[in-house]
């Protein structure tokens, strides 16, 4: 780590170290106390959850560049250079999973267009949080993994909330209806902006359980010789 007086003024922290996104040397540069968006890697700008991610994949997942990957809503390039069997697709308000426009796939997760069966692991990034019902969606996820698979995902868990509680639903009129005030997140597509629809709480990994009837694994990881170090840095794991 460099002397603080040699960094520049908008910087918090940096530190040599390994990016599993860019497999190379680097060294990461924090530039707020937010270290979420802000920590990055000076080679390829990953941030820590998608350096969580493919962390948990190299070390518990040896041969995943050779499996049958889908992503949801991905935002970068990351883990598709590595992959040979890797799609993608995001979620568009009024199109038909499946249909394929400019080039990308749109598919809802509550609603997913694939086979049983047909995908080795499925990954979401902060996805969760911006489905009207995510009981749905595990569900879905959870019917088109193959035997063996499984689903690997972040998304913000606050330590501070005892029960998950919705933020926003659709009602059977098809009304958007905000119980808590409108809040929402970066998107890849569209306005630039995600609804958040639930706030998780600490009976997160019970409500997924219940779900998808099988247990969640959770990684917590702090290490900044790997650039990992944020809130809401968990990642989760359903198998099939």
């Amino acid at each position: 780590m460099v002397d603080e007086a040699e960094q520049a003024p908008n910087e918090h922290f940096r530190n040599a170290g390994y990016c599993h996104c860019c497999r190379s040397n680097t060294e990461f540069v924090a530039y707020s106390a937010w270290l979420r968006d802000s920590y990055v890697c000076g080679q390829c700008m990953s941030c820590p959850r998608q350096r969580h991610i493919q962390l948990i994949l190299d070390t518990y997942f040896p041969g995943w560049e050779n499996k049958k990957i889908h992503e949801s809503s991905p935002s970068n390039s990351f883990i598709s250079r590595y992959c040979k069997e890797y799609s993608s697709s995001q979620y568009m308000s009024g199109m038909k999973s499946g249909t394929i426009t400019n080039g990308i796939r749109a598919e809802s997760i509550e609603q997913l267009s694939f086979d049983d069966n047909s995908i080795d692991i499925f990954i979401t990034q902060d996805v969760l949080e911006h489905v009207f019902h995510p009981e749905i969606a595990i569900k879905e996820i959870s019917r088109v993994l193959k035997p063996g698979g499984f689903h690997l995902f972040t998304t913000p868990k606050y330590k501070t909330l005892g029960k998950s509680t919705t933020r926003a639903k659709i009602m059977p009129d098809g009304t958007l209806t905000h119980l808590l005030p409108a809040e929402y997140h970066g998107n890849p597509v569209g306005d630039g902006r995600a609804l958040v629809t639930f706030d998780f709480g600490n009976d997160f990994e019970d409500l997924l359980s219940e779900w998808s009837g099988k247990s969640v694994q959770v990684f917590h990881t702090k290490d900044r010789s790997k650039g990992i170090d944020a809130e809401f840095n968990e990642v989760f794991i359903i198998r099939a």
